[in-house]
C-alpha cells in the first residue's frame, strides 16, 4: 500500500483526525504520511460530483458512466439455452439481510438472475441481470436492506418509478418495476449497452455543431414528454444522459425529479442537484420548473460544442455563484467556428431570468429546427448578450441560503444533522448519531503575543471530538482548500471557513478571539451554522494565565457540543478530558500546532523537528509522540515510527480515549500485528464512527491480513466520511490493485490526480495497474513523471524502474539502478527506503546467480534496517545462498515477536531451509503453517514449490493456480511502497513444470509466457532450461 511504511501509510497510509492531514492505505491517525500540497486549480467538486441522491445510493460519475440502460428490446447478451445450462445458486436470505452485494450467478426473487455488477455504493448496488420468466436481460437496482427501512430514503426510491413509469418516451430509460423480496427492495428497468455524455466528452473533449445538436434534439425530445406529465428532472448532467450504439439518447435517473403537482420531497429553500448544472434559482433555493432544466440542458449544449463551461472558475462553489450573478461566457469566444444562431440558442437557454429562457422544450426544439433549415440566423431573434465577468460579491455568500445545499450533499455519507430550529440550535442526532463535521477556523489573536496564533485551535478539535459522533476537520487541508479559492488565503478568517465548509459539506464551522484581560484573559467561541450563519452556540472563558487558559478549553467546547447534538452533561466531558491538557508550557503547544500545520501542508520533515521540539519542551506530550509516530512512518523511517509510538503508549494516561484507541491501533500497526490492529480499530469506529481515519487504518489491517473485500468495504466507508480525502482514495485504488482488478485501480489513481496532481503513492498506484495489464511502456512513462514530483517521488520512481527491468530479465541494468539510488537514500538520511533498494539488489544478484554479490547486498539491507520486511527479505536470500546458519538465526528474531506475520515469515524462512536440504514433507508442513497464520502470496508460492519438489502435481498446480489469480498482490508483496512484481515471472516457469509433470500438452505455453517476459534477456540462467523444454 501506499502511505506511512508498515503501520501509516495510507497505502496504508493512517491518519488522524483533527491533528493530521489526510492520509493514505495506512495512515495513523496524526502520522500518515500527507499528500503534498497541490499545485494548479484545485477541484472541491468535479463537473460530475454526485448528486445527493447519488451520495446516498454510492453512484459516482464513474458508476453511472457504466450503467448501460436498455433500447426498447433489451439486447440478449445470452441466449435461453446457454443460460439455462449454466449453473446458479440461490442465496438464502439471511445472506443478503447481512450483505447487500448479491452474488453473481444467484437468483433474486425466484426470477432474477444476477450476471454482472454494474456499480454499488453506500446506499445500495446496480446489476445486469436476467428476467427469467420474461427471457430479457435487465438492469436492476438494489437498496441496502438495512437502508430499506428508512422512510425519507424509500421514498427517493419509490419516487424514481412511480414518476419515470408516468413518462414514455423512447429517449427515456424505461423502469419496469418496484419489487420485493427476502426483505430486498429493488427497481428493475432496461438494459442497453452504451456511453454517457461525460464519458464521450472525456474521450472526444467537444463534438461537432450537428452532432452536438442532434443530441440535445434527442435530449430535449425526453424532457418534452416528461415536462407533459409534469415532470421536472431537477438532476440533468452528462453522467445521467447515455448514447446507445444506434445512437439513440436516453434520459435517466429521475431519482430527484419531482411532480409539479405535488408537494414534491423540497420545497423552496431546500436544494437537491449538482452543483456544476444547477440552475440559478436551484442554487438559490428558489421555486423550479421546466425551464430550470432547460438552463442545464443549455449548460450541456455549451459543453458539448466547446468541452468547457460556461462559468469558468476555481472551484465549482465560484462557478455556481457566477450562475447567480453573471451572464454565461459568449461561446464564440471560445469557439468562433460555431455558426452564430447556434451560440445565441445556447445563450438564450443561459439567461438568469428564467422568463427570458425557452419556456418550453419545444420552443428550443424549434430554433434548433429552423437552424437547421437554409437561411435560419435571419429568423432567430435574441435579446443583445450584455458584457459577463462582474465581480462576485464574496461577502453576500452568507446570504445564499441554497448552497447549503451542497453541504447536505452529503447527506448520509457525511452526516450533515442541521435542521435549525427557531432558536439556531442543529436538529439533536438521534442514538447512534449521525457524524457532524466541524471546522474550527483560526481565532483572532488581539493580544500581540504570538504564542497564541494557531495553538489554541488544535486543542478545540481535540475537546469537541470528545463527542463519538463529532469530526473534527483537518485544519491543514481546509487552509490548502482556502488557497485555491478564487481569493486565495492562507487564512481561515470567519468569511474564508465558510466557503471551505460549504466547498467541502462541513456541517459548522467554530470562530473565536482572544484578548487580554487585565493581567488574565479572555478566550471567547461562537459555532455556525457553515450554510445558513446561524449562530449555533456562543460562550467565553476566563483564565489568570496562559496555562490555565489551556486547561479550560474543554469548557469552552461543552456547549458547541451541545449545540451540535452531544448529551454528555459538561461535568462528563470535563471529566474526561481531565489530565489530557496538561502541558508543562504553552510553548510546547504551539510547537506541536506549527507540526500539524506542516504535517498538512506535506512538510514531513519540518513538522518531525516541531514535534521533536514539542517533547523536548515537555517529554510527557503524549500527543505530539504519536504525530512523531505517524510522520516517521511517512517518512519511510519505521524504526523511528516503532520508537515514537511506544513512547506515546507509555503516555496513555494523557490522552483521550478517542486517542488511545488510535495510538493502540497505530502502536499494532508498527508492531505488525494486523490482527490485534483489526480488533483495536473496529472497537475505535463502533465508539466513534465520525473518525474517518479509523475506518481508513481499519481497511489497511484487513488489507495486511490479505482480506482484500474487507479492506475494500472499510475503505468505502472511509470515503463515504471524507469523499475528497486523497489518500483515502489512493488507497481505494490499491486495495483493487491488490485485488488484481487493474482497469478499476487505474480508475481510481486518476481521481486522486484530480484531487492531488502530485500525490507520489498515486504514480505509484497507476504504475501497478499498468504493470499488472502488461503495459510496461506506459508504466515506465509514469515511474519517470514521478521521479520529476519530489525527492521521495524520485526515490519511490527508483524502486519502481528498477522492479521493472528485474521483470523483464534486465539484471544489469537493474543492479545499476539500485545502487545509484541506494546511495542517495542514504545520503539523506532515509535509511529504511536504502534498505529496500539493497534487499531487492540481492534479489536481483540472486536472479544473476552471483550468490556472493547477494549477500554482501543482504548484509547491507539489514545494517539499515531491522525491520520484519528486510529481516525475512535477507533469510531468503541466506537461504538461496546456502549461509542456512543465518537464515535460522533470523527466523527466531522473527518467530519471537508476537504478530502473526513475522511468526508466519519465520515459518517460510525455515521451510525454505528444508527445501533446500531436499526435506519437502518438512517444507510443506512449515509452508502451511506460515499460510494458516498469514494467508500471503509467497506464502502460497513456496508452498507450491515444496509441493512439486515431493511430485504432488496437483497440489502444486492449485496453489500456483492460486498465485495466478491473486497476481495483484504481487504487485507489493508487503504493501509499503516497495514493488515486487518481479517475484512474479517464474511462476510461470514453475507452472510449466507442473503441467509437464502432470502430463498435460499446455505446458509448453507457460513456458512461452516466460519467454514472452523475459526472452529477451542476456543473463537469466533459466532461459536456457526453457529453451529445451520447447526443443529449441
Amino acid at each position: 500500500m501506499a502511505g506511512s511504511k508498515d503501520q501509516e501509510r495510507v497505502h496504508p497510509k493512517t491518519g488522524r483526525g483533527s491533528n493530521a492531514t489526510p492520509t493514505t492505505p495506512g495512515k495513523t491517525a496524526e502520522a500518515v504520511r500527507t499528500p503534498p500540497p497541490q499545485t494548479g486549480a484545485s477541484q472541491p467538486f468535479d463537473s460530475e460530483a454526485p448528486t445527493i441522491l447519488h451520495e446516498e445510493a454510492g453512484y459516482d460519475a464513474a458508476t453511472l458512466i457504466e450503467l448501460s440502460y436498455p433500447s426498447e428490446a433489451p439486447t440478449v447478451l445470452e441466449t435461453p439455452a446457454r443460460a439455462a445450462s449454466r449453473p446458479v445458486s440461490k442465496v438464502p436470505a439471511s445472506n443478503w439481510s447481512s450483505a447487500f452485494l448479491l452474488p453473481t450467478g444467484s437468483i433474486l426473487a425466484n426470477r432474477y438472475e444476477i450476471l454482472q455488477m454494474l456499480g454499488e455504493g453506500g446506499m445500495g448496488a446496480v446489476y445486469k441481470a436476467r428476467d427469467n420468466e420474461l427471457d430479457r436481460v435487465i438492469a436492476l437496482k438494489v437498496i441496502r436492506p438495512e437502508l430499506a427501512s428508512n422512510p425519507e430514503i424509500l421514498q427517493r426510491f419509490k419516487q424514481e418509478l412511480v414518476l419515470a413509469r408516468q413518462v414514455t418516451d423512447r429517449n427515456i430509460i424505461r423502469i419496469f418495476d418496484l419489487g420485493e423480496a427476502d426483505g430486498i427492495r429493488f427497481i428493475t428497468m432496461e438494459y442497453v449497452e452504451g456511453t454517457s455524455l461525460y464519458q464521450v466528452l472525456q474521450e472526444q473533449g467537444q463534438l461537432p455543431v450537428k452532432d452536438a445538436a442532434e443530441i440535445i434534439e434527442q435530449v430535449l425530445t425526453g424532457l418534452k414528454a416528461a415536462h407533459r406529465e409534469g415532470v421536472i428532472h431537477r438532476d440533468l448532467k452528462p453522467g445521467n444522459i447515455m448514447r446507445d450504439p444506434q445512437g439513440r439518447i436516453l434520459v435517466m435517473d429521475f431519482g430527484l425529479a419531482r411532480s409539479l403537482e405535488s408537494d414534491g420531497m423540497t420545497k423552496t429553500g431546500a436544494v437537491l442537484g449538482t452543483m456544476e448544472y444547477m440552475s440559478p434559482e436551484q442554487a438559490m433555493g428558489g421555486a423550479i420548473d421546466q425551464r430550470s432544466d432547460l438552463f442545464t440542458v443549455g449548460l450541456i449544449f455549451f459543453e458539448l460544442l466547446t468541452g468547457k463551461m460556461p462559468f469558468k472558475a476555481e472551484t465549482a462553489l465560484a462557478s455556481l455563484l457566477k450562475r447567480v450573478h453573471e451572464r454565461a461566457v459568449p461561446i464564440s469566444s471560445l469557439n468562433s467556428a460555431i455558426p452564430v444562431a447556434v451560440g445565441q440558442i445556447v445563450a438564450k437557454c443561459l439567461e438568469r431570468d428564467p422568463n427570458q429562457r425557452y419556456q418550453t422544450a419545444q420552443e428550443f426544439i424549434d430554433d434548433l429546427h429552423k437552424w437547421e433549415g437554409a437561411g435560419v440566423a435571419a429568423s432567430l431573434h435574441f435579446p443583445p448578450v450584455h458584457t459577463w465577468g462582474r465581480d462576485i460579491p464574496w461577502h453576500w455568500i452568507g446570504g445564499i441560503g441554497a448552497i447549503l445545499v451542497l453541504a447536505v450533499a452529503t447527506f448520509f455519507l457525511r452526516g450533515r444533522v442541521f435542521n435549525s430550529n427557531s432558536a439556531g440550535r442543529l436538529e439533536k442526532p438521534p442514538s447512534g448519531s449521525t457524524p457532524v463535521s466541524v471546522l474550527v477556523a483560526d481565532f483572532q489573536n488581539n493580544t500581540s503575543d504570538t504564542i497564541f496564533d494557531g495553538t489554541l485551535e488544535p486543542m478545540l478539535n481535540v475537546a469537541l471530538e470528545g463527542a463519538s459522533f463529532i469530526d473534527a476537520f483537518n485544519r491543514g487541508a481546509a487552509r490548502q482548500f482556502a488557497e485555491k479559492l478564487p481569493n486565495p488565503t492562507s487564512k481561515l478568517d470567519e468569511q474564508t471557513a465558510r466557503l471551505v465548509a460549504v466547498d467541502q459539506g462541513i456541517s459548522a464551522i467554530v470562530t473565536g478571539s482572544l484578548d487580554r484581560r487585565g493581567n488574565g484573559y479572555e478566550l471567547s467561541a461562537k459555532a455556525i451554522d457553515a450554510v445558513t450563519g446561524k449562530v449555533l452556540a456562543t460562550d467565553h472563558i476566563m483564565a489568570d494565565n496562559k496555562d490555565q487558559l489551556l486547561l479550560d478549553v474543554p469548557k469552552l467546547a461543552a456547549p458547541i457540543r451541545q449545540a451540535l447534538g452531544d448529551n454528555t452533561p459538561e461535568s462528563v466531558q470535563l471529566a474526561a478530558s481531565q489530565g489530557t491538557f496538561k502541558v508543562s508550557n504553552l510553548e510546547a503547544v504551539h510547537q506541536y500546532s506549527k507540526g500539524m500545520e506542516q504535517q498538512a501542508a506535506g512538510k514531513m520533515d519540518e513538522a518531525l523537528q516541531s514535534f521533536s521540539s514539542a517533547v523536548q519542551l515537555d517529554p510527557n506530550f503524549a500527543r505530539a509522540y504519536s504525530s512523531m509516530a505517524a510522520v516517521a512512518g511517512n517518512l519511510g523511517q519505521t524504526q523511528n515510527a516503532e520508537k515514537y509510538a511506544k513512547l506515546a503508549m507509555e503516555h496513555v494516561d494523557r490522552m483521550t480515549e478517542r486517542e488511545r484507541y488510535f495510538v493502540r491501533g497505530m502502536y499494532y500497526m508498527n508492531a505488525t500485528n494486523w490482527q490485534k490492529c483489526v480488533e483495536e480499530y473496529s472497537d475505535f469506529v463502533k465508539q466513534y464512527p465520525a473518525d474517518q481515519f479509523g475506518e481508513n487504518n481499519l481497511a489497511i489491517c484487513y488489507a495486511r491480513l490479505h482480506n482484500m473485500p474487507k479492506a475494500m468495504e472499510e475503505g468505502k466507508k472511509a470515503l463515504q466520511l471524507a469523499p475528497k480525502d486523497a489518500a483515502a482514495r489512493l488507497n481505494s485504488a490499491l486495495y483493487s490493485c491488490y485485488a488484481t482488478a487493474f482497469d478499476s485501480c487505474a480508475q481510481a489513481a486518476g481521481k486522486v490526480f484530480e484531487l492531488n496532481p502530485n500525490y507520489e503513492e498515486a504514480f505509484l498506484a497507476l504504475a501497478y495497474a499498468q504493470t499488472g495489464e502488461n503495459q510496461l511502456s506506459q508504466a515506465t512513462g509514469t515511474y519517470q513523471k514521478l521521479e520529476k514530483v519530489s525527492e521521495w517521488g524520485a526515490s519511490l520512481a527508483a524502486s519502481g524502474m528498477a522492479n521493472l527491468a528485474l521483470y523483464e530479465g534486465k539484471f544489469r541494468e537493474a543492479v545499476q539502478v539500485l545502487e545509484k539510488g541506494a546511495a542517495v537514500d542514504l545520503a539523506a538520511k532515509k535509511l529504511d527506503a536504502a534498505a529496500d533498494k539493497f534487499a531487492m539488489l540481492s534479489y536481483a544478484q540472486l536472479l544473476r546467480g552471483d550468490k556472493t554479490s547477494a549477500l554482501a547486498a543482504a548484509d547491507k539491507a539489514l545494517a539499515n534496517s531491522h525491520s520484519v520486511k528486510i529481516q525475512f527479505l535477507a533469510a531468503r536470500t541466506f537461504v538461496e545462498a546456502g549461509e542456512t546458519a543465518k537464515a535460522r538465526k533470523l527466523a527466531a528474531t522473527l518467530a519471537s515477536e508476537l504478530g502473526a506475520e513475522p511468526q508466519a515469515y519465520a515459518k517460510l524462512v525455515l521451510g525454505g531451509v528444508a527445501l533446500k536440504g531436499h526435506d519437502a514433507k518438512s517444507a510443506i508442513q512449515l509452508f502451511s503453517g506460515a499460510n494458516d497464520l498469514l494467508d500471503t502470496w509467497i506464502g502460497r508460492f513456496d508452498l507450491g514449490r515444496a509441493y512439486l519438489d515431493a511430485g504432488a502435481f496437483a497440489e502444486a498446480d492449485s496453489e500456483f493456480d492460486r498465485c495466478n489469480r491473486r497476481r495483484g498482490e504481487a504487485l507489493e508483496l508487503f504493501m509499503d511502497d516497495m514493488p515486487t512484481y518481479s517475484y512474479f515471472p517464474i511462476l510461470y516457469y514453475y507452472e510449466g513444470r507442473v503441467r509437464e509433470g502432470l502430463k498435460s500438452p499446455g505446458f509448453k505455453d507457460f513456458y512461452r509466457s516466460y519467454l514472452d517476459i523475459r526472452g529477451k534477456s542476456s543473463e537469466d540462467p533459466l532461459l536456457a532450461e526453457i529453451h529445451r523444454q520447447l526443443g529449441q
